[in-house]
């Protein structure tokens, strides 16, 4: 018989075969891996700059600046804010905070730190990103002194800066690394190296930083710009912050200097800000170059958005594409060198302006102006002057929204009355209109009349009714305004926030663009001294409304120029859409006449812009703490700023085909409406009421009018109610407004439709022609019996010219008798007329002083009279006249 073990034999050769397929695979796979890594490893170190350590000590190449045309216009180079220190200068606690910040291994390690990588690698994977830096400080020097495109993010430059560091680490010492990074290493505000820095963050040598000082230099490494305190001083507090608590884990400082030491203010940054409106810039070399200001913010994109150096940029040999339009940029800068677009200044300090223009459809920046005299790299009031917008900025935080949400149309309703709101700081918030003082309050208006004349109740009110969180996020995520939490108040609609002509003219351009918002940029492309591009802008493009919203907007504000407050900045046929704002002087100076600030914003389908004007200089207190001179005089957002845009635009304009009209999406409609309650006209609307508007399609009122009724009032007292006993009455319309304080005065237009709160007296229903006292005087002597009596026939009334025709009896021989005819005017005593020859009737007019007769019932006689004799004759049958509104 055969074994029973003999089945088992080959079933275990299989399982191992199994196993030993398995091990190869997967050792053949490595294997893969590994020689492919080798390969890319190879690969890219054969691409590894060739060590060239003359580039320590920094060559230098000019940086060619191009026009949207391509055309060059300004060529940089400059000298660099670069001063070097040696190493026995170094404070120990700057050397051993940069290292416990930036590589705490670096006495340790051979230029690359595996520890840190592999620390890096694994953060990266719990956290699913890639922000875990493993750069050493030897790893940093080799980036920024050997590596063409610091910028790029790509892993053969990691490999690449690698294999530099290892040659760093072969060539130098540790102090010799430390020296180079701390004198090289780029600090922000054009400043290389920390005792260049320490001059622009604080104005001192390194040796007498504090420890709080140095903390803010140890944390700017890692992002420059997001931790410049002269930009923005909360997140260089919160850096410096964790770079304290670095500082004292490591034992550099004690708790009780922590506690100290964080909470410390910028002092030097304050008062360069308040002095010279920042920091020392790079100084340039020249300036001869044309658009200096469009070519500083050139600049300050490449070092934020990009993360390129002052030393990149200027010495870098780049070819900078950018979007400048040179007609519509000479023709700003002709504009800003012209002192008659200008108010004239106070103590020889000039009102100040700026001005940016966009094109809404690409995003591009065509044109920008910092200031009527240019100062290198000095303050470029287009984008870094944040300054209160006034109204201009209504349609972008309460009528773009309410139009947006929907329930609302041009011909919305409010009442432009006294309102009050709860300040939130115990007093009542009551804001009136800028011509309120002088001209009253308005009533009931529409919205497009509230664009149009610029109505600051209206917004208010409207902001109100849609949320003022739902407005402060339109502008904010739909539009793009820099608005803060604090700025999430009412006041909102009057533009208490802070922005600059750049957000300003890259929010209206939503607008002009049809909803569609495009990020703003000044960059095209931009390409090494090799022709290698290692800039592309990312243009983002997003719908951030419908396009009804935008539609009625534009033609609401199309308005503004036609008919309302920016009437100057018409150019032709052109349809131009534009707001006016100017914002209030401060409380100490609300016993003065003027303004702190002044803007137009407008746009045309092809290029929105924007101008402000105003003073530098704090208006609320001078060096004294008394009440400074510096606001704006008779200098309104439709004067000189309109003028400014409409002389840029018209050159912008120019050769363009004129478009007379923003293009009509579907979904808009139309229809008539009550222009006093928003609503359908009722039977009761007085036709001067009736109005035509657009609206989104489901936007129009379907409800009929309800602010109408009519009510019954006393014929011969027609500002009074009827009372029972009025013996002729009159129905007339009112308007039900009974939420109106009886005290507000009522606006001209709706002065004669406000209901009578008295009611005629009783003896209304007497004929006062009747009334003995009213009988027309006979000079105490009886009449002459000797005239005859006349008798009139029914009045005949012609209500276009206000006169009055009465047939009178004309028997033969009274044609030598003059006549007097004896009126009685509504609640006015009797006066009379003479007429001579009446022949046959008497014609006269009822007017007074060309004003027409008012409503209520006349009474007539007529008596003759001897012309040679002083007698008068009996008087006549009495004859009535009724008038109606």
């Amino acid at each position: 018989m055969p074994s029973s073990n003999n089945p088992r034999r080959p079933q275990r050769k299989k399982r191992h075969s199994k196993r030993r397929i398995i091990f190869l695979s997967i050792t053949s796979f490595i294997s893969l891996i590994i020689a492919g890594l080798a390969i890319f490893v190879v690969v890219a170190a054969a691409g590894t700059p060739k060590w060239n350590p003359s580039l320590l000590n920094d060559t230098k190449q000019s940086s060619h600046v191009y026009d949207k045309d391509g055309v060059e216009f300004a060529v940089l180079h400059g000298y660099e804010n670069r001063q070097t220190v040696e190493y026995s200068q170094i404070p120990d606690l700057v050397k051993k905070t940069f290292i416990a910040v930036e590589d705490r291994r670096f006495e340790q390690h051979f230029g690359v730190d595996p520890i840190r990588i592999v620390g890096s690698a694994l953060n990266d994977i719990r956290t699913r990103s890639t922000k875990e830096g493993a750069s050493t400080i030897t790893i940093q020097l080799a980036r920024n002194a050997f590596i063409a495109d610091p910028t790029e993010k790509r892993f053969t430059r990691k490999i690449q800066e690698a294999i530099l560091a290892i040659q760093l680490e072969r060539e130098y010492t540790k102090e010799e690394i430390l020296t180079f990074y701390l004198n090289r290493i780029f600090l922000g505000e054009s400043s290389f190296g920390i005792q260049a820095a320490a001059k622009t963050y604080f104005g001192k040598d390194l040796d007498k930083l504090t420890p709080a000082e140095v903390a803010l230099l140890a944390g700017l490494p890692q992002a420059p710009s997001q931790y410049n305190p002269y930009i923005h001083p909360d997140s260089a507090k919160a850096r410096r912050t964790i770079v304290l608590g670095v500082m004292r884990d490591a034992g550099i400082i004690t708790s009780q200097e922590y506690d100290q030491e964080k909470d410390a203010p910028f002092t030097y940054v304050e008062a360069m800000k308040e002095s010279r409106g920042g920091a020392q810039k790079t100084e340039v070399a020249s300036v001869s170059y044309k658009f200096p200001y469009f070519v500083d913010y050139v600049i300050e994109e490449l070092e934020t958005n990009y993360n390129l150096t002052p030393d990149q940029i200027f010495s870098g040999g780049l070819r900078i594409y950018t979007t400048v339009n040179p007609k519509i940029q000479t023709a700003a800068e002709d504009a800003f060198a012209d002192s008659a677009n200008f108010p004239q200044g106070i103590n020889n300090t000039k009102v100040e302006g700026a001005l940016t223009v966009v094109e809404p459809s690409t995003g591009e920046i065509q044109a920008m102006v910092g200031g009527r005299d240019y100062t290198p790299r000095g303050l470029n009031r287009a984008w870094q002057s944040k300054r209160q917008p006034g109204s201009t900025i209504k349609p972008l935080v309460v009528y773009g929204p309410a139009i947006e949400k929907g329930g609302y149309f041009p011909g919305t309703v409010l009442d432009d009355m006294p309102v009050s709101y709860n300040g939130g700081n115990g007093k009542a918030w009551t804001p009136t209109n800028f011509d309120t003082a002088t001209k009253g309050w308005k009533g009931l208006i529409t919205m497009r009349h509230a664009v149009e004349q610029s109505v600051n109740i209206y917004a208010v009110k409207l902001l109100d009714l849609i949320g003022v969180d739902y407005g402060w996020a339109f502008g904010k995520n739909n539009l793009g305004l820099p608005l803060e939490p604090e700025d999430r108040v009412l006041s909102l609609a009057l533009g208490t926030t802070h922005v600059s002509t750049k957000d300003m003219a890259a929010a209206y351009g939503v607008y002009a663009n049809n909803g569609v918002s495009v990020s703003d940029h000044a960059i095209v492309k931009v390409e090494d001294s090799k022709g290698n591009t290692v800039i592309t802008p990312k243009v983002t493009k997003n719908r951030v409304m419908k396009e009804t919203t935008a539609y009625i907007v534009n033609s609401m504000l199309r308005s503004v120029v036609t008919s309302g407050t920016g009437v100057s900045a018409q150019i032709g046929n052109w349809a131009v859409a534009g707001k006016t704002g100017t914002s209030s002087l401060p409380d100490n100076l609300k016993n003065k006449t003027g303004n702190t600030d002044a803007w137009f914003a407008g746009y045309t389908p092809n290029y929105a812009g924007v101008v402000w004007m105003g003073y530098d200089s704090n208006p609320d207190l001078d060096k004294n703490g008394t009440p400074g001179p510096y606001y704006l005089r008779s200098v309104y957002g439709g004067s000189f700023p309109a003028q400014i845009w409409k002389k840029v635009m018209t050159a912008a304009l120019k050769d363009l085909p004129v478009q007379t009209q923003f293009e009509q999406p579907s979904g808009i409609v139309s229809g008539s409406f009550d222009t006093k309650s928003g609503l359908l006209p009722s039977s009761l609307t007085p036709s001067e009421f009736v109005a035509t508007e657009i609206a989104a399609q489901g936007d129009l009122p379907t409800k009929v009018s309800d602010v109408w009724i009519q009510k019954e009032v006393d014929a011969d007292n027609p500002n009074m109610l009827a009372s029972p006993n009025s013996h002729n009455t009159i129905t007339k319309t009112f308007l039900n407004l009974p939420n109106r304080d009886p005290s507000w005065t009522w606006p001209s237009n709706e002065v004669p439709y406000k209901p009578p709160t008295e009611t005629a007296p009783n003896n209304s229903a007497i004929d006062p022609i009747l009334d003995s006292a009213l009988v027309p005087p006979q000079d105490e002597l009886p009449p002459d019996t000797s005239l005859p009596t006349p008798v009139l026939g029914e009045v005949n009334y012609d209500a276009k010219t206000s006169r009055v025709t009465i047939p009178i009896s004309n028997p033969p021989g009274n044609e030598k008798y003059s006549v007097i005819i004896h009126i009685q005017r509504p609640g006015q005593p009797i006066g009379s007329i003479p007429i001579s020859n009446p022949k046959g009737a008497l014609s006269f007019s009822l007017a007074i002083n060309d004003k027409a007769p008012t409503p209520g019932s006349y009474y007539f006689r007529a008596s003759y009279k001897d012309p040679k004799k002083s007698d008068v004759g009996p008087s006549s049958n009495t004859v009535k006249l009724i008038l109606t509104d």
